[in-house]
């Protein structure tokens, strides 16, 4: 299939070179009107174009890696041409938006998959079959790295992957939820901390901070059953372990290796590719994204107004 990215930025750069790689298609273009991205464009033999309106027919699938205020145009642009699009998250800066992108996929037939990245990590292939047991969840998403620099904060860049699998996962709605965060002059929300009640009685503790001020870089999710043993989901070191827990010990028991060596990004989009070909449901779907993106507004609407 023939692909293209759109938006080389950090994250466009990585899918370009990943679609180079991919044997099932054939990186056709990149997009961006920045002079200095043509290098990339040069190592990688592809032309560069100023604007979406020059991709050539022979492309069938784009990646849209652009600042989130573009996320909205740009992709009902390509899917009113009839392109499969692999969107960054979040899908859109409002939710209005983001319902908008749903029901253009649908009436043009197209797939439209959302760049929610860590429901392809292999850390995360039982939590489809733990989380909907899980009585408690608790995740940790902390990096030393500083904001892009771009409008998103912590909740809509860092904590918007964890509502995503939460939601995905636990498979029951949001009752009611608590959240508290502020600023270390980065962002208007440096740092956030939230709790999800669920209707299934599941509740959800989560934890994002970013910045010089974090010790270590962490991602991990851990989920109490209603068996009473706890899975622990390491998504740096990418791979599954159950805890047993007694008064007197901690014993880790590691998932086998499951076989999966290829990067996260490469999964992602071998998975949107897969859906391209056989017009099927893409495994993040705008539904997703869109319900992901509403519950992080919320959460950012309820920190802020405690602020001010």
């Amino acid at each position: 299939m023939g692909v293209a990215v759109v938006g080389i930025g950090y994250f466009g750069s990585l899918h370009a070179q990943a679609y180079a790689r991919l044997p099932e298609c054939e990186l056709i273009a990149v997009v961006d009107p920045d002079p200095a991205t043509a290098p990339l464009a040069e190592w990688l033999g592809v032309p560069r174009l100023d604007h979406v309106d020059e991709l050539p027919d022979s492309v069938q699938t784009v990646s849209v890696a652009t600042p989130v205020g573009t996320h909205y145009k740009l992709t009902k642009r390509l899917l009113q041409r009839g392109l499969d699009v692999l969107l960054e998250k979040p899908i859109a800066e409002t939710p209005r938006q983001a319902k908008e992108l749903c029901r253009l996929a649908a009436r043009h037939r197209r797939v439209l998959q959302i760049g929610h990245i860590e429901r392809f990590n292999p850390a995360f292939a039982l939590g489809p079959s733990l989380l909907p047991r899980a009585r408690t969840i608790d995740m940790v998403r902390t990096t030393q790295r500083p904001p892009r620099g771009d409008w998103l904060n912590v909740v809509m860049d860092l904590m918007i992957h964890d509502l995503d699998l939460i939601l995905f996962g636990v498979t029951s709605h949001v009752v009611r939820f608590h959240a508290t965060g502020g600023s270390l002059g980065m962002t208007a929300i440096d740092s956030a901390c939230v709790e999800l009640h669920f209707g299934n009685g599941c509740v959800a503790r989560l934890t994002s901070h970013w910045g010089a001020t974090v010790a270590i870089n962490d991602r991990r999710m851990f989920a109490e059953l209603d068996t009473g043993e706890t899975w622990a989901m390491d998504f740096l070191r990418r791979e599954a372990y159950r805890t047993r827990s007694a008064a007197s010990y901690t014993q880790d028991l590691p998932m086998p290796p499951l076989g999966i060596p290829a990067d996260t990004l490469s999964l992602q989009l071998a998975s949107f590719v897969r859906a391209s070909q056989q017009r099927a449901t893409p495994h993040v779907t705008p539904e997703h994204g869109y319900a992901a993106l509403d519950l992080a507004r919320k959460i950012q609407e309820r920190i802020l107004g405690q602020a001010s």
